[in-house]
């Protein structure tokens, strides 16, 4: 696989689509469903044509926890099934992305020991409603578990126990009401939004073909479809056999330009704080707290997350139903919520509205019914097959987790094969995702890396560790863009260089400040994305508007996203 093979560029993709206009497949929709959509389909030897209207994982692709999780709050719901493949999903994707996953201890603070045992098996069995946590011990037995249904592949450590002192010891400041916590394991995701660009770089890369445009929309037309490229202006009619349906919360919307009207979906918007809050964040240390939030009803009571970067918090997140998922904002009453409910387990917390720093919001896609227990809805995913009103199959993707991507891939990929009468002739479970792909297993085989990279290209030692921590084995294509001292200059800090910019939008695509700071890079969920790191950004992407010939393909105007940025 060679580093051209792999390049995003636009310039190069529109001239194959005008070469060679006819495709298998059509994925409307570029956030991890999508992208994974894409691999899975171009392993199989299919050509496909991604189209995302804004920034690849722009939506809740972006917008989560950043972790990947086995599912343990749904064995409260009783879904086994679903629990057993999300924890399998997580330890195929945590093997094949060792460089964007570290093992994360998740505790669960409970005020009990044995409290609310009845009323959690009665969830379980689906007799009873709400969400508080149960005792202590029921968490752990409920730990053993999960630990048991995840056992295919294990990648990571078994749970266990805290003790009331140990709390204290562990998490300085924590509420005194808590008595024990239960513990588990999940995966901390550096970037999410780079596994997809690197899911899409992959399928890229088979060799078939397959193409993938951001900032793109489609439009159905007589005889195929027209594509408007946002960043080039250009217009190309293309034709496909077979369309994805990868749109998240607005799939019943794209469902209904192929004149399928359905109700598959129901949007959940969900808003994460990025808050300063030093003290809190060093009592955390490199774990996460899994909580209640703030509601003198505890049935009422929703689970929230928080943990450290940094000198600051993600604390999330809320659940509110949303019509119009393009119109959903982040709102005064979530900061609130939100605040109150790290109050209750950080009493003496040093922190408050001033101290937010930045908010992450997405509409996630959960499978439409007609409860309106959103937290209690199940997280399983859906794949809907029909006959557009042109004679296509339209296959959409309903629901599903981040962690699952790959199974919910497969599935849309084996709905396709089906479609075109095709056989399936490769999974992608087990193959290694993008930077994953021979990536040193141990620091000692990393540091030989490092120092390869250091020497190969004439980088500083802690700028070539860097690289390779953040790209794996792809930090070769990277480190080529960082020749001479203008390349090398950092910006935020040492987060990232000029030259790493120029790589994003030389070869991944990235067209705005916004796409380089929230997608391309850590800065934003660094709280790094200061209005002089934007700026620099925008010099550095419109020098290579003014020099095409210094790229390998070019980038373009936008406007910078609608999102809040700050030093933390």
């Amino acid at each position: 696989m060679t580093s051209d093979s792999a390049r995003l560029d636009r310039r190069r993709f529109l001239a194959e689509i005008d070469a060679d206009p006819d495709f298998d497949i059509l994925i409307v929709g570029g956030g991890v469903a999508g992208a994974a959509t894409l691999r899975e389909l171009s392993a199989q030897g299919l050509r496909c044509l991604l189209v995302e209207r804004a920034d690849f994982a722009s939506g809740a692709s972006g917008a989560l926890t950043r972790v990947a999780q086995g599912g343990f709050r749904y064995l409260e719901t009783g879904e086994i099934r679903l629990v057993r493949r999300s924890a399998t999903e997580r330890n195929l994707f945590v093997a094949a992305a060792p460089h964007q996953t570290r093992p994360l201890r998740v505790v669960l603070p409970s005020e009990t020991w044995l409290g609310g045992a009845a009323i959690a098996l009665l969830r379980a069995l689906g007799l009873a409603a709400g969400h508080s946590l149960p005792g202590a011990l029921v968490l752990r037995a409920a730990v053993a578990l999960y630990d048991a249904l995840g056992r295919s592949g294990r990648v990571l450590p078994l749970g266990g126990l805290f003790t009331r002192a140990e709390l204290g010891r562990r998490y300085p400041g924590i509420s005194p009401r808590f008595r024990a916590a239960a513990y588990e394991y999940e995966a901390l995701i550096a970037s999410p939004e780079r596994v997809a660009i690197e899911l899409i770089e992959d399928a890229v890369a088979e060799g078939v073909g397959s193409i993938a445009l951001n900032y793109a929309e489609i439009r159905p037309t007589a005889g195929g479809f027209v594509v408007s490229d946002g960043v080039s202006g250009a217009a190309v009619r293309v034709d496909a056999g077979v369309v994805v349906n990868a749109a998240g919360a607005n799939v019943d919307r794209v469902a209904k330009l192929f004149g399928v009207e359905t109700r598959l979906v129901d949007g959940v918007a969900g808003t994460h704080l990025l808050l300063r809050a030093p003290d809190v964040a060093a009592a955390l240390g490199d774990d996460l707290l899994f909580f209640e939030g703030d509601n003198s009803d505890p049935r009422q009571r929703r689970l929230c997350c928080v943990y450290a970067i940094g000198a600051a918090v993600l604390l999330g997140a809320t659940e509110i139903p949303v019509a119009v998922p393009d119109a959903s904002r982040p709102t005064a009453a979530e900061d609130a919520y939100l605040l109150a409910a790290l109050r209750r387990l950080f009493p003496a917390g040093a922190f408050g509205a001033e101290d937010i720093v930045g908010r992450l919001h997405g509409v996630r896609p959960l499978v439409a019914a007609d409860d309106g227990d959103l937290t209690g809805r199940s997280r399983d995913h859906a794949v809907h097959v029909h006959a557009a009103t042109d004679g296509r199959m339209l296959i959409s993707i309903a629901g599903g987790k981040w962690t699952t991507f790959h199974a919910i891939a497969a599935d849309a990929a084996d709905a396709a094969l089906t479609a075109l009468g095709r056989a399936r002739r490769a999974s992608t479970g087990r193959r290694p995702i993008g930077g994953g792909r021979d990536f040193p297993r141990d620091a000692a085989g990393r540091q030989r890396a490092a120092d390869d990279l250091a020497r190969r290209f004439g980088v500083d030692d802690a700028l070539a560790e860097r690289l390779i921590a953040t790209y794996g084995s792809r930090a070769g294509r990277v480190a080529a863009y960082l020749v001479g001292p203008e390349a090398r200059t950092s910006i935020a800090g040492d987060a990232v260089t000029v030259g790493e910019v120029r790589f994003f939008a030389c070869e991944e695509m990235a067209t705005t400040a916004a796409d380089v700071a929230q997608r391309r890079t850590r800065l934003f969920i660094e709280g790094a994305a200061t209005r002089e790191a934007l700026d620099a950004i925008d010099r550095a992407l419109a020098e290579l508007r003014r020099a095409p010939q210094t790229a390998r393909s070019e980038s373009a105007e936008a406007p910078l996203e609608d999102v809040e940025h700050a030093a933390v």
